[in-house]
C-alpha cells in the first residue's frame, strides 16, 4: 500500500492539544515540510511568544527559544545576529503580534531584520477564550464584543 501521509521529519510525534477546527496543526505541518523541503532543519531556529503559538516548541523538531509577549522579533533579531548562518523565524498569533508585539515587528521590518514571521491570524485571542483582537472583523461576534465589532465602537481591524 503506498503512503497518503507521511510525517515530515522536521515535526514531532507529539499529540496535538490544540482545540478542534484550530488551524495551528495545519501551520505547524506547512512549516515543517517546508523546513524539510528545503533541506534546514539542523540549521533552523525558531522562537514563539505569549498564547496558543507558544506551544509550537512541542511540534517542531528544531531548536526553539520562548519570548515575553509580543517581543519574538526581538529575541530573533538577536539569535540571527549571533548566528548568522542560522534560520529564523518567529511564530505568532495576532494577539501577540498584532496587539503587544506590533511595535517590534514594525521595527524589525524597517530594520530590514533577515528573519522569517509567521503570522497565525484567527482574529479573536484564542487562548484566553476569544476576546476581540485587533484583527478582530467588523461584525465579527465575539466575548467582548458580543453584538459584533463595530468601528464606530472598537475602531477599524489591522488588515
Amino acid at each position: 500500500m503506498k503512503p497518503v501521509y507521511l510525517r515530515p521529519k522536521s515535526l514531532t510525534e507529539t499529540v496535538s492539544h490544540y482545540c478542534p477546527g484550530c488551524t495551528h496543526g495545519i501551520s505547524h505541518r506547512l512549516v515543517a515540510e517546508v523546513i524539510d523541503e528545503l533541506g534546514i532543519q539542523s540549521k533552523t531556529i525558531g522562537v514563539a511568544s505569549v498564547g496558543c503559538s507558544v506551544f509550537a516548541y512541542n511540534y517542531f523538531e528544531v531548536d526553539f527559544q520562548q519570548a515575553a509577549h509580543g517581543r519574538a522579533p526581538a529575541v530573533a533579531t538577536g539569535i540571527k545576529r549571533v548566528h548568522p548562518d542560522k534560520i529564523v523565524f518567529t511564530y505568532q498569533g495576532d494577539g501577540d503580534l498584532a496587539s503587544i508585539g506590533a511595535a517590534e515587528i514594525v521595527h524589525a521590518a524597517a530594520r530590514g531584520e533577515n528573519i522569517t514571521v509567521i503570522f497565525i491570524n484567527n482574529a479573536i485571542y484564542g487562548m484566553t477564550g476569544g476576546q476581540m483582537a485587533p484583527t478582530t472583523l467588523e461584525g465579527q461576534v465575539t466575548t467582548t464584543s458580543p453584538s459584533g465589532r463595530t468601528h464606530s465602537v472598537q475602531g477599524y481591524p489591522l488588515k
